[in-house]
This record gives C-alpha cells, structure tokens and sequence, in this order.
C-alpha cells in the first residue's frame, strides 16, 4: 500500500525519535498533554462524524456523553474502510487500566465494527492496537484501529493455508493442539480459561503472548465479550507491570468476511467460506507483541528473529505480574 495522506497524520508525542513509550505520562489525571485532542471528550468536532458509539446516555451523536466512540480515520489506509476505536473519554486511562465492563464494551465494540465492515464488501477486517510511540501510536489518548481491506492480507492467506494443511494431515485444528500443548505442560501458560494466555514456543519478541479461546472457534464475533475482556485486560497488565510498561502491538486475526455463492460479501448468519462452503479451519487469536527490541538488519534481511527472553521465563514473570484476582 502507498498511503502518502498518513504523512499528514497528527503525533502528540513529545519525542520524536520514538523514544518516549507513554507521551502522557507526565499529564495530571484525566487531563490531555494538548488542549485539542481529537479523542477526548468534549473534542468531538475535531474527528470526522462517529459512525458508532455505546452511548449510555442516549445523548445525540458528535457530542459528549459517550463510552466507546468509533470514528473514521482521516488519514485511511484503505478507502474500503479504516475506522480508529477510542476506548474511552479518559486520555490518560489504558485498556488494562479500564474497569472489566468497559473493557467488555470496547470487545464488543470490535466485534460490531468487524460485522459492519465485513457487510460493506470488505474481503477480511484485521483489529489492532498500537500502544506507545516506538509502537507506532501517533496519539497518546488509547484507541485501537480497525483495517477493512479489499483482499485477505498475506499473513492471514498464510495462517489459513497452515490451518488448512494440519487439518488435512491430522484431522484436528491446530491452535487448538497448540492451546492444549500449553495447558497441558505448564511452563508456558500465563493463564487458563475460556480465553488462554500463553508464551509461543517460538516467540518472536521478549514477552511476546498469545490469546484464543479454548474450545475451538474460527469467528471472533461468536466469541463472549466479557470473557475476552477480562483476558485482554489481565494479560496486558500482566505485559505493562513485566516490561514496566513498555511499547507494544496487538492484533485480531479472525476467519475472513462471509461470503456467498458469488463470492459477494453477505451479512450476519454462520461464517462460511467461499460458495457457502463450511468454515474455513481456523481459530481466531490475538497477538501481542512488547516491543523492547528493534528490527535490525539481520530480522528484516532474513525474516529469523531474535528473542532475548526464553519464553518460559516470559512466562513465568508475567504470571508473577498478574492482576491478584486472575493468579
């Protein structure tokens, strides 16, 4: 994708060199580093109009009174949808710092959002978080964003195809031999539940983390919000106590957008694959990446990366970090 608009995209960060993980550290609580945050409440015309909101309130839309507010990115990717998710009015409030509910509100939030874009004629929608500047947050108030892109990305072509192959190998899904690989031997789990943490054997970056439920599941929109929630919440407290807070990246990877015979996009009803075939084999997960490390020459020359923690220990230190109520 070339995308010269993302030039013009507004940084409140007062380091440029990406140096600075939390730019709205030094903010007194419930304030903004900026008088014009486009994100906080009460700034709601500096943001293209919402196209969604939870609005406890029943107050009118583009003004305050809301909890999760979703507007279009003014600076898109992709012309075929690119929305930013703010989590919540507060501009100093991280998601793992949100109370359960509202953390519950923003999954399913993402959850409407992906149905949504999925029935306007995207071909796959990928959600991600971007926390901390080196991580590539232009704007310190926490949102996530929400990509609708008009082919299924490359990554996930290759998930698939993986998923695809072990299925017709053992007749089994693999992320769910893989959960049960780390349940069952311990060292790497960071917690059991309806939604699992765990370290990857071969992870990629200190303290890098996987979430997926632990029955199998291909569609991240049949998942319970509450239950991925309070998932999402504990394990990214666990990776800010562990890493002292430190930069990272999350992302959704769920089946791609539902289609018909036609290979149109339908929506709402069952997931099913290309010409009302059964669901693709696949397990919707989130990655989480801390991003204590820099790509160098020889990860992007190579495409090997080098992990300075073993992700047993990973594990181990952030199962000592979790939140009391989750150990």
């Amino acid at each position: 994708m070339i995308a010269p608009r993302r030039q013009a995209r507004p940084h409140d960060a007062s380091d440029p060199t990406g140096a600075a993980a939390d730019p709205a550290a030094s903010a007194p609580s419930g304030s903004s580093p900026t008088a014009d945050c486009p994100f906080c409440e009460g700034h709601e015309q500096l943001t293209p109009p919402e196209v969604d909101a939870l609005r406890p309130d029943g107050s009118a839309p583009d003004t305050p009174g809301w909890t999760v507010r979703v507007v279009p990115n003014k600076f898109p990717v992709f012309e075929s949808g690119h929305e930013v998710v703010v989590h919540s009015p507060r501009h100093d409030l991280p998601l793992h710092a949100q109370p359960l509910a509202e953390v519950a509100h923003v999954v399913a939030m993402y959850q409407r959002r992906v149905a949504a874009l999925c029935a306007g004629g995207a071909a796959a929608v990928t959600v991600i978080l971007n926390h901390g500047r080196a991580a590539g947050a232009s704007l310190s108030h926490p949102h996530s964003q929400i990509f609708a892109t008009p082919i299924v990305p490359p990554v996930l072509v290759s998930e698939l195809e993986q998923f695809a192959r072990y299925r017709v190998k053992y007749d089994r899904c693999l992320l769910c031999d893989v959960v049960r690989a780390a349940v069952d031997e311990g060292s790497r789990l960071v917690f059991d539940g309806p939604v699992v943490a765990w370290t990857p054997n071969a992870s990629r970056w200190p303290y890098e983390v996987r979430l997926a439920p632990r029955e199998h599941e291909p569609d991240f929109l049949r998942a319970e919000p509450d239950a991925v929630g309070f998932a999402l919440k504990s394990v990214l407290a666990a990776v800010a106590a562990a890493t002292d807070d430190a930069p990272l990246n999350a992302w959704l990877h769920t089946v791609p957008c539902p289609t018909d015979a036609r290979g149109e996009a339908v929506a709402g009803g069952p997931v099913e694959g290309t010409g009302g075939e059964p669901a693709p084999a696949f397990h919707w997960h989130i990655e989480i990446a801390p991003r204590l490390t820099t790509l160098a020459g020889f990860e992007l020359g190579t495409g090997i990366a080098i992990d300075t923690v073993e992700p047993r220990e990973a594990a181990a230190r952030l199962r000592a970090a979790l939140p009391e109520s989750v150990a």
